[in-house]
């Protein structure tokens, strides 16, 4: 078929066509904003789950919806190579500044103008360069959130853009992906804010998405964050919401799907959404039209799966060394469940203690994380199945 009409849309945090399975968490957020219509406060969000089941895509869309609302948002991804927390810091305020300066053209005054004299003391103190400009005159609040201490800074500049906010019946709402890399004194800092703004019902929240360690990474920056946030486990889709992913698209360019091809392609997808978009994609590509039959799924499948091993996984399997990697094939012997960290160590001839650098870095680098103490899981669906091809 037509690939110029091809509906699928593979990529990462490509927003595909049909939206599906996430009416719970896009429900949480529309709640939170009705709420704060009202005058009324609630608990931030937590995503979390493996990579490849649209965390970043949700995420998105919770903070259009937000941004639609004309809350005051700023949407930042956090880094694990270190970029650092005053970059971090720098990402949040350029994020704020552009929200505000929209909100700046709505007449806000009373004491979004205060929110404004506090921001600007903060942006200059965590960017000195001054990129972060207003492009209009307002004066710099002295005393307040420029202390360059990240817990006084981030509580003070929240508690008066959540005030600001409250005043407009809205709310503040900081969008954080990969949220498990934000270095621990901003990550601390961050959730004091959320907890101190909450304790004076102040409408500031923090909506983060990560890896499925997420929400013990919180715990141990807070002992309190388990009463914090809303939790949300994101995972791959039921069947019938897979099929409705790969239909919808398809019927809005007047095609179809075979009922057999469509079962082969949900279940090679393991029903991970971007897999489900790089399957479709392929399907449609060398489908004659207008129905997309068995044939066309088994060639799919075939192509597919070495499209996603040139990309999806060779980038990531491309970023372990050596001796990374060896720990990975280990893992691989588990199928993609989880691996007892001992049990590892035990394969590769070597005690646990000398592993635990190569476990560390592959930590950080976010190809692994730890589900339990002494446990060890990839965060990419289907890698052990890549590991192994690429050792037969």
């Amino acid at each position: 078929m037509d690939a110029v009409h091809n509906p699928y849309s593979p990529g990462a945090g490509r927003r595909p066509p049909a939206l599906v399975g996430r009416d719970f968490q896009i429900n949480a957020i529309d709640v939170l904003l009705h709420r704060a219509a009202i005058g009324r406060t609630g608990q931030g969000l937590i995503l979390s789950g493996l990579r490849g089941v649209g965390k970043t895509v949700l995420l998105n869309e919770l903070a259009g919806r937000a941004q639609g609302a004309d809350w005051i948002v700023s949407k930042v991804e956090a880094h694990p190579d270190g970029a650092g927390r005053d970059n971090l810091q720098v990402a949040l305020a350029r994020g704020l500044h552009q929200s505000l300066r929209q909100l700046q053209g709505k007449g806000w005054a009373g004491k979004f103008r205060t929110a404004l004299s506090t921001f600007k003391a903060f942006s200059v103190k965590v960017d000195p360069t001054g990129s972060v400009t207003f492009g209009v005159d307002v004066n710099t609040a002295a005393g307040r959130a420029d202390t360059g201490n990240v817990d006084t800074d981030l509580t003070e500049l929240a508690l008066d853009l959540a005030e600001a906010a409250a005043e407009q019946h809205v709310g503040v709402g900081i969008f954080i992906d990969e949220m498990q890399d934000v270095s621990s004194d901003v990550l601390s800092a961050l959730i004091s804010a959320a907890h101190e703004a909450g304790q004076r019902d102040l409408p500031f929240y923090l909506i983060g998405g990560g890896l499925p360690s997420l929400p013990r990474v919180l715990a141990e920056a807070k002992s309190y964050a388990e009463r914090l946030f809303d939790y949300h486990t994101i995972g791959h889709l039921a069947e019938p919401l897979a099929a409705e992913a790969l239909v919808t698209p398809a019927l809005a360019e007047g095609a179809s799907w075979d009922p057999d091809a469509l079962s082969n392609i949900i279940r090679v997808a393991g029903g991970y959404p971007y897999f489900l978009q790089e399957y479709g994609s392929v399907a449609w590509n060398v489908a004659l039209g207008p129905v997309i039959t068995p044939h066309d799924a088994g060639v799919a499948e075939q192509f597919g799966q070495t499209k996603l091993d040139a990309g999806f996984f060779a980038s990531r399997w491309g970023r372990a060394t050596p001796a990374e990697r060896d720990y990975l094939r280990a893992m691989a012997a588990d199928a993609g469940g989880h691996s007892q960290s001992s049990e590892v160590a035990s394969r590769m001839g070597r005690p646990p203690s000398a592993l635990g650098p190569a476990r560390a870095s592959l930590i950080s680098k976010g190809l692994i994380y730890a589900p339990e103490h002494g446990q060890i899981a990839y965060t990419v669906p289907g890698m052990a199945q890549f590991i192994t091809r690429q050792t037969i």
